[in-house]
């Protein structure tokens, strides 16, 4: 194996057992202030549970190499960042969370700066806090609406191969970047 290849295996194992932290936040929420709950924490329950299931399809695709399949899940990922990030920017979290819980589109609720809540939006004011959650907006938004990145895959080469370049395990933001092609897959 390359180094490159051992650091993204390592990745990948590391996220595979993300979900003992996840489990251990999900009980500090449900044992924190004597037990009461809030409306916040039925929000925050639902993004852990999405949390593990994403990671576990992002990690069971990654095992495959099936990263054409796999990138759309850094998307999910972040939109549970992008939804539980929104509470925060309301003036009403309770009111927030009931439209939120009648279906209707987040993008239509207002922040407290008078904004709609669009996920472009959502992910500038998240970069604010977590630099580079922008960019991995951007560019996983290209994996979930067909785009060349699809058609760049789409195209048969003799040797050719998906990989994911990990510049830094620890700081996965920073991480993500694809080049290459997927194989198997022809035009």
């Amino acid at each position: 194996m390359t180094p490159e290849e051992i650091k993204l295996a390592q990745y990948i194992n590391k996220l595979s057992n993300t979900h003992v932290n996840f489990t251990k936040l999900g009980e500090e929420i449900l044992y924190a202030n004597n037990q009461a709950r809030y409306v916040i924490d039925s929000l925050a329950f639902a993004v852990i549970n999405r949390a593990i299931q994403v990671t576990n399809g992002y990690v069971t695709l990654a095992n495959t190499n099936n990263y054409i399949a796999a990138i759309p899940f850094i998307r999910l990922q972040l939109d549970n960042a992008l939804r539980f990030f929104a509470i925060m920017q309301v003036v009403d979290a309770n009111g927030f969370f009931l439209y939120f819980m009648d279906g209707k589109p987040v993008n239509q609720y207002k922040s407290h700066t008078g904004k709609r809540l669009s996920d472009g939006y959502l992910a500038i004011q998240l970069d604010a806090v977590f630099p580079g959650v922008l960019r991995l907006y951007k560019e996983t938004c290209d994996y979930i609406h067909l785009s060349r990145q699809h058609v760049h895959a789409s195209k048969h080469f003799d040797k050719c191969e998906v990989t994911l370049s990990v510049m830094d395990v620890d700081n996965p933001i920073d991480a993500f970047s694809l080049e290459g092609r997927a194989p198997g897959y022809f035009l």
